[in-house]
């Protein structure tokens, strides 16, 4: 493997861990909104999600959405959603492209809709499997569908202050 090969998948692992720790902050801690049973909440943690689509190869972007989130379940005793949270958060990834000049094109602003329905319509089978009620789940995750929407509107903002400054050509990402 060459240098500039070995240097790039630092690069790539760093921002990888980065985003990951960015994920587990926002799901944890920032904007966390207790909500729901089995200790459900909401957060803003899935904009990060959606930045490390855009701006990383997806099985970088599959495993910062997967730890990030996963362990922000564990750390805020959630711990019953660390599975479904691993398996159901690198799902939302491939609906963004990351081959764009741009992070805010119009798929991608499309994949925070697509991503927002389906990240809801799997968590409420997921509660639905753990509470036993697809109905009582269904009922219950209505209000869910705060999360997607108000992470679509930080990644769109954050986005666009990173396309301002061409973060992706700065950084070769």
């Amino acid at each position: 493997m060459s240098s500039t090969e070995t240097n790039n998948k630092t690069k790539l692992m760093v921002l990888s861990a980065l985003l990951a720790a960015m994920i587990f902050l926002s799901v944890a801690y920032l904007f966390h909104i207790p909500v729901g049973a089995n200790a459900g909440y909401v957060h803003l943690g899935d904009a990060f999600i959606y930045l490390a689509a855009v701006l990383l190869p997806r099985p970088y972007a599959f495993a910062a959405a997967a730890i990030g989130a996963g362990f922000a379940d564990i750390a805020t005793g959630s711990a019953i959603w660390a599975i479904p949270t691993m398996i159901i958060k690198p799902i939302l990834v491939p609906f963004f492209t990351n081959k764009s000049e741009k992070i805010i094109t119009k798929r991608n602003v499309l994949a925070t809709i697509y991503a927002g329905i389906l990240g809801t319509v799997l968590y409420m089978i997921a509660e639905g499997i753990m509470i036993g009620s697809m109905k009582a789940a269904f009922v219950l995750s209505l209000m869910s569908f705060v999360q997607p929407v108000g992470s679509a509107i930080v990644f769109v903002i954050i986005g666009l202050a990173f396309d301002k400054i061409n973060i992706k050509e700065k950084y070769k990402l």
